[in-house]
């Protein structure tokens, strides 16, 4: 009896540790957002341009391209829908840490802000890609990365 204990014991432990746990890593496709979303600053006159409407990547990540011609200029811009809807408007959550992004790192949105644009001053002219992370609703991410082509 406690060989076939042992035995039990043994097989669960290794079927546990040789199961895999893709929780982290979400795949899909199929959005969570159910508005459109766009890329609005000083570079579309903050109107909701086609050009400018961020795509599904997975679930919850979204994204746009932008080309930004003038190094060293800051420009402004947030993530919005077509009529500013509370929810979908998405800035800064706080100035301190969240205002002024930098290639690569991740900064946190509040997407009931009025104004609070996001500033970014490329260090040469290009194509960048401007993602927002909604895993957490409450506090998405958004993040600039360039692009090379």
């Amino acid at each position: 009896m406690k060989k076939a204990l042992i035995a039990i014991s043994m097989a669960a432990v290794l079927s546990a540790c040789s199961s895999t746990d893709n929780s982290l890593e979400d795949t899909s496709t199929q959005s969570n957002v159910d508005k459109n979303l766009y890329l609005r600053g000083d570079f579309t006159l903050w109107e909701a341009q086609s050009a400018y409407k961020l795509s599904a990547q997975t679930a919850n990540i979204y994204e746009a391209k932008v080309k930004l011609t003038n190094p060293d200029k800051t420009y402004e811009f947030k993530i919005a829908d077509e009529a500013w809807s509370e929810g979908f408007n998405c800035g800064y959550k706080s100035e301190e840490l969240d205002k002024n992004l930098e290639i690569g790192i991740p900064v946190q949105a509040n997407c009931n802000s009025v104004y609070n644009y996001f500033r970014f001053t490329p260090y040469e002219a290009g194509w960048y890609q401007v993602s927002i992370n909604f895993k957490n609703k409450r506090t998405p991410l958004v993040t600039v990365n360039q692009v090379f082509e």
